[in-house]
């Protein structure tokens, strides 16, 4: 007999570290495995799920079918949970929303010689100015560990991560020494804030929107994307992840996408996932991957400016 333990480890790939009690109900996963359980009163028959995906699973002792009365409380148990997650996550968007609309308040426009100004020129190879709005700089932005414990405060670019509509969802943060370099942190030097919306589709709108042809580029990378404006010149923004860039919702007016890919096998998925979409909607796609395996444009960008300077010396 599969115990309900057993069922979950294999269904969420997680169970409670503890019993579960009939009639009790148990989030469980951590912050980013919003994961529940509800034991029915009898013992004999549960109902889980994940909030993530809005789904949920049945489990019985001995493998037995629900009854007519089970099956109609686990669907109405698991419809509660539904409502109930998701009126969470709007007073969480809300409550977010403040706090990253204060933070993108605080910080600075770029002025060349600032911390980012120099972080981008060490990545590229290459001076670039003007640089997006949706770029800014901090000058000394508290860095936490994986335990919430503060280690220390860096300079940091801050990029907008906006939807389709440009309303703010996140900042993206590049953490950063005052010569430009990545900070020497615990963990990732690049961490996204808390959100205030859903994430899928939107971007870093570097620029926002195609150009005259009704041209416009998306990159994985915010460096990357500024690579591929400054090398293949026309806007392109930012996707910040291969996951995103998937899901990415171009603009308003783009009749040509331009996926500047990068050459890994989660940037090459992505871009073909992207490119599917776009074609069905209509748009003419090209996508440009580096030759190199491993690289993206920026490594390609950099190697480029970097052997030019050489010869030119």
């Amino acid at each position: 007999m599969t115990s309900l333990h057993d069922t979950l480890r294999t269904a969420l790939g997680a169970a409670p570290e503890r019993d579960i009690t009939p009639g009790e109900f148990i989030r469980f996963g951590g912050r980013n495995r919003p994961l529940w359980v509800r034991l029915f009163t009898d013992g004999r028959a549960a109902v889980f799920g994940d909030w993530r995906d809005g789904g949920s699973h049945t489990w019985t002792e001995g493998g037995r079918q629900m009854d007519p009365a089970e099956r109609a409380a686990a669907r109405a148990w698991a419809e509660q949970q539904r409502q109930q997650r998701e009126r969470e996550q709007r007073d969480a968007w809300a409550k977010n929303a403040a706090a990253v609309a204060l933070q993108w308040s605080r910080a600075r426009p770029l002025v060349p010689g600032d911390p980012v100004t120099l972080y981008l020129k060490n990545r590229l190879g290459v001076a670039l100015w003007p640089l997006p709005a949706a770029l800014r700089h901090v000058p000394a932005l508290p860095y936490f560990d994986e335990a919430g414990k503060e280690v220390g405060r860096f300079p940091a670019m801050v990029a907008a991560i906006s939807g389709a509509a440009g309303d703010l969802l996140a900042l993206h943060r590049t953490y950063l020494t005052r010569d430009g370099r990545k900070a020497d942190v615990p963990g990732p030097v690049k961490k996204l804030s808390r959100t205030c919306g859903p994430l899928a589709g939107a971007g870093i709108a570097l620029w926002s929107a195609p150009d005259d042809r009704g041209v416009i580029g998306v990159a994985e990378g915010l460096e990357t994307a500024l690579a591929c404006h400054y090398g293949g010149r026309m806007p392109v923004c930012a996707a910040y992840s291969a996951g995103n860039l998937a899901a990415w919702q171009w603009p308003a007016g783009t009749r040509h996408l331009v996926i500047w890919a990068d050459h890994d096998p989660a940037g090459i998925e992505a871009a073909a996932k992207l490119r599917s979409r776009a074609q069905r909607a209509g748009l003419t796609v090209k996508t440009m991957t580096p030759a190199q395996a491993g690289t993206d444009w920026c490594d390609y960008v950099h190697q480029r400016n970097t052997e030019q300077k050489e010869r030119q010396a």
